[in-house]
């Protein structure tokens, strides 16, 4: 039998720990566990980066497009416009719990989030046709729907393959790929409209969702042999048998619970412990907070109008420097996370974001430090990558609790979210939100207190658990315990 690890694990000292963040494959697991590692990481962290990355092209399309020529077309007006988020939401939020339950069945993991993807990408090449805001509607519904399994399925299903301390850098990489994806989406609308424009009497805008079908729908169709699904799930064609066992083992050997039939205990286990509440409210006041974030074109628009010489095409491009802050800042974060305590680097990064929203509810500053605010709220890139693999790590005793709990976040997250920057953020007072900025900071401070809160109540929770099983295990020796007025107080 193949042992996951030769050796212990080294202990490093402060000083020299940010250097984790370069070892993948660390020097103490064996030789078949490295490459069991190298595996993961050359099919499954691939293809759920992928997948992400996709997620946001395909559902940030139809923004580039409306700025194309597609309002024009199709003589549509601002408040349909604003309708076609409301829309994808509503399907994102009805079917978030069903497709994570869903998913957490080993038998049709495999195959589910594939078939999602070819249908999403059949739905991305139907969108050229589209003829009017009701048509607009009930597919930007639908790709709602579709999509839902990507984002808290991926982290799902990754957190079911990787250890905890492999887990977050991971999640980093992964959690980029969406950043990548909007960047991407809008030089990807400029080439379709200068080249295409025309071509065989097409406009420019609905070649972009020709372009993102061919490049989504191969890739889709890929996931049959590439996306293992769950380790209970039958072996993928990349895995030999002992791999896959290896797998399956050292994930057991994390207390990770396989699957179990959906019942009324799993209910039981979400709703009468702190985990589910404490994710789901911190996750809604993270994900409100974060608004402010892709608003920086706003203020640049505005000091256009001030006689500042900013040209049309760098008030769209200014802006994607913040993508690239959050790429770092999430990549180096979580690489950091398993070296450092988790509350610290999540402080970290609360702090940062707490620091940028203070200076622009203050407004009043150098035009340097208003930009360096601005690109600074990049950061709230790196609080989704830690918090949903934490939830997975602290939910490890119920897979499907776990995965209820992933898609609650997400429904409730996305639910506040909808209303969020139109009672808080109104167009009508852009750029300097007095209301907006000073409800956003009330909300970053709490999702900081949440989170901290959770990680005490975590670290209490094993250490009791600890506490119970050396009790047991000297019960069973017949020895008598120091440790049993500890477990009783």
């Amino acid at each position: 039998m193949v042992s996951s690890t030769t050796n212990e694990k080294p202990v490093h000292s402060l000083a020299t720990a940010w250097m984790y963040m370069l070892h993948w494959y660390p020097s103490h697991y064996s030789k078949e566990e490295k490459r069991l590692l190298m595996r993961l990481d050359w099919f499954l962290l691939p293809f759920c980066s992928i997948m992400f990355f996709l997620k946001w092209l395909d559902s940030s399309n139809i923004n580039n497009a409306y700025v194309s020529g597609m309002k024009e077309d199709l003589k549509l007006n601002g408040n349909e416009y604003s309708l076609f988020q409301t829309f994808y939401n509503l399907g994102y939020i009805v079917f978030q719990v069903p497709c994570m339950l869903f998913l957490s069945r080993p038998q049709y993991a495999r195959i589910f989030l594939p078939t999602m993807e070819v249908l999403w990408s059949i739905l991305t090449f139907a969108q050229c046709k589209l003829n009017g805001a009701e048509t607009i509607y009930g597919t930007r519904f639908l790709l709602g729907v579709l999509e839902t399994p990507v984002a808290s399925g991926s982290l799902y299903i990754l957190s079911s393959w990787y250890r905890p301390d492999e887990l977050f850098k991971r999640a980093g990489v992964w959690y980029i790929s969406n950043n990548a994806g909007v960047m991407f989406g809008g030089y990807l609308q400029a080439a379709a409209y200068n080249h295409l424009n025309g071509v065989h009497g097409m406009a420019g805008w609905r070649w972009l969702f020709i372009i993102d079908g061919c490049i989504s729908l191969p890739l889709a169709i890929a996931g049959f042999f590439i996306f293992p699904g769950l380790p209970a799930s039958p072996k993928p064609l990349w895995l030999s048998k002992e791999q896959h066992e290896l797998a399956r083992r050292r994930m057991a050997d994390e207390g990770v619970e396989v699957s179990k039939p959906i019942s009324k205990k799993m209910l039981k286990r979400v709703f009468t412990r702190w985990h589910f509440y404490l994710a789901v409210f911190c996750y809604i006041f993270f994900l409100s907070s974060s608004y402010p974030t892709g608003q920086m074109g706003l203020w640049l628009k505005a000091l256009r109008k001030e006689g500042h010489s900013y040209s049309v095409a760098q008030i769209n491009t200014i802006p994607t420097a913040v993508s690239a802050v959050s790429m770092v800042s999430a990549f180096v974060a979580t690489s950091l996370c398993m070296v450092y305590p988790l509350w610290a680097i999540f402080s970290i990064n609360q702090f940062v974001t707490a620091f940028a929203v203070i200076v622009l509810l203050v407004w009043n500053v150098p035009l340097k430090l208003h930009f360096v605010a601005n690109l600074l709220l990049g950061f709230t890139a790196g609080v989704t990558p830690i918090l949903f693999p934490w939830v997975n790590i602290v939910m490890k005793d119920d897979n499907e609790a776990r995965a209820f709990t992933s898609g609650a976040m997400l429904t409730f997250g996305f639910a506040v979210y909808s209303f969020y920057p139109i009672t808080v953020f109104p167009v009508i007072e852009a750029p300097r939100w007095k209301k907006g900025y000073s409800v956003n900071l009330a909300f970053v401070l709490a999702c900081w207190t949440l989170f901290l809160l959770g990680t005490y109540l975590h670290r209490r929770e094993t250490k009791k658990a600890e506490m119970e099983r050396l009790y047991r295990d000297e019960e069973k020796l017949g020895e008598p315990s120091n440790h049993e007025e500890t477990i009783k107080e």
